[in-house]
């Protein structure tokens, strides 16, 4: 794996899984997007199971939002909260939705729209993830850490550590306690070190 921060870019050449095929199926009909939260650490190496992939999008308006559901359900995804177009856009505006390959549940995209600085933040300082000959953005790392320290859950905690140990000569350390302060987590960075 390489990663060059100052390009904002990390290669990774190595055999898809099952999820980074399904992740790739499904981004390639979203034009403006980032991955957050617990993909971000499993596509760099962390080896551990999820049932759905975090994804953000800008605000859409119905005929843009119109397209991405037409174009996804003729690859053979399907929205699993409903089959309405309508109703799911006006759910977006206030809940996540979730996209599945149609007859199976596991795993899903959890498809929402930016909607605090911290969204706005992961998506305006967004990577290129380069797997193998696909494009794929994510999160920045140091967002990230922090926001899995914010969370604290085991798994969160442990994702964190992984992010950090596997990054750390590289990470923005100012912009990463910048964050960690932000989010007030201070006390709990002693663990990811």
């Amino acid at each position: 794996m390489e990663y060059n921060s100052i390009k904002k870019e990390i290669i990774l050449n190595r055999i898809l899984s099952k999820l980074d095929k399904f992740v790739v199926d499904f981004v390639k009909h979203i034009d403006d997007y980032v991955i957050v939260s617990g993909y971000v650490s499993i596509v760099t190496g962390r080896s551990r199971a999820t049932e759905d992939v975090d994804l953000l999008v800008p605000k859409l308006d119905f005929e843009d939002f119109k397209k991405i559901w037409n174009n996804l359900n003729n690859a053979d995804f399907e929205c699993i909260n409903t089959l309405e177009i309508k109703t799911a856009f006006e759910m977006l505006n206030e809940y996540a939705i979730r996209f599945c390959k149609k007859g199976r549940a596991i795993p899903n995209i959890e498809f929402k729209l930016i909607k605090n600085d911290l969204d706005k933040y992961s998506y305006d300082n967004k990577l290129i993830l380069k797997l193998k000959n696909k494009i794929l953005f994510i999160s920045p790392f140091e967002i990230q850490i922090a926001y899995k320290l914010y969370l604290g859950s085991e798994k969160d905690l442990e994702d964190a550590k992984h992010l950090y140990s596997l990054f750390k000569d590289k990470l923005n350390l100012n912009e990463l306690m910048k964050l960690v302060k932000l989010l007030n987590v201070e006390n709990k960075f002693n663990l990811v070190k």
